[in-house]
């Protein structure tokens, strides 16, 4: 085993070999695949158990997360909420878009991922969103990287549902999310998920001041959203109930149904597990003064 130099009183050594030389210390520390031990050498036995609680000589430290992220052009941001309020507006439904950093350029840009966005039709022809799945693009250009993503709540608060949650603990990026769609300015919250840890950061840090949504909203983008809908269709003779999908040019309305097989999955990838694998642009290393509040935090910070 290894000794780091300089260490602490009690020794702590790394176990970086299955079979490794036993230290002679009376008592001492080892890190190992499986955790921390503590472990004796005494007159009458050698044992090695999980240490409950770390030695005491070390230096405590906060979890941290500072920001170096490129920040979101204003008009990048409005024709985000732009985007997301005509797909309101068409269908009452989510809708989402990724952040590619272009390294050569040192710009930021927008993809719109295809994506069908579900949502459900009540006995009154109401419509309501469920949910979103995003088709992964796979027609990057070289040198393109994914910082994060940016998605609608329509008109519930921007607040990271539990799906949310799930599905971002292990994607590093900045994930922004727009409630209030109708409201001007609308709802932002943001928070940036690094090792699994999640850290609420303020609009400030991410983009420049929002003042107005654009309404000039690329064609292409709206082609990029399909609708499925989940809800029944009246059989007026039979009276029996059929779950029906409507047609992406309908606007899911709740009006205008085409029958189909119900509650088959369109493929893709649930909102917030669609991107994989993605990856930071360089950023440099932060110092150890943390500008954001831990996921431990969040409570406060709305």
């Amino acid at each position: 085993m290894t000794r780091p130099e300089n260490g602490p009183i009690t020794p702590i050594y790394l176990k970086i070999q299955p079979q490794m030389a036993w230290p002679d210390d009376t008592f001492f520390y080892v890190m190992t695949a499986d955790g921390l031990f503590v472990c004796r050498n005494h007159k009458f036995f050698r044992s090695c158990v999980p240490a409950r609680r770390w030695p005491s000589e070390l230096a405590r430290q906060d979890t941290f997360l500072k920001v170096a992220y490129p920040k979101m052009p204003r008009a990048m941001i409005e024709r985000i909420v732009g985007f997301f309020s005509a797909v309101a507006d068409l269908h009452n439904s989510e809708a989402g878009v990724l952040l590619a950093w272009d390294e050569p350029a040192a710009k930021l840009h927008v993809v719109v991922p295809d994506q069908v966005a579900t949502v459900s039709r009540n006995w009154h022809g109401d419509v309501f969103p469920i949910g979103l799945k995003y088709e992964w693009p796979a027609d990057l250009p070289d040198g393109w990287v994914i910082l994060g993503d940016v998605h609608s709540h329509v008109d519930h608060w921007p607040n990271p549902s539990y799906i949310d949650d799930l599905d971002e603990t292990h994607r590093a990026g900045v994930h922004i999310v727009v409630g209030r769609i109708r409201s001007e300015p609308p709802e932002f919250h943001i928070e940036a998920v690094v090792d699994g840890q999640r850290f609420v950061l303020r609009p400030e840090q991410i983009m420049e001041d929002y003042r107005c949504r654009r309404d000039e909203v690329p064609r292409a983008w709206l082609d990029k959203v399909k609708i499925k809908t989940y809800g029944y269709y009246q059989d007026e003779d039979s009276g029996a109930a059929t779950t029906a999908t409507a047609h992406p040019s309908q606007g899911g309305n709740g009006k205008s149904f085409s029958i189909e097989s119900g509650g088959e999955d369109q493929g893709g990838e649930d909102h917030g597990s669609e991107v994989s694998d993605v990856q930071l642009a360089n950023i440099p290393e932060p110092d150890q003064y943390p500008d954001s509040d831990a996921q431990d935090a969040r409570g406060k910070a709305r």
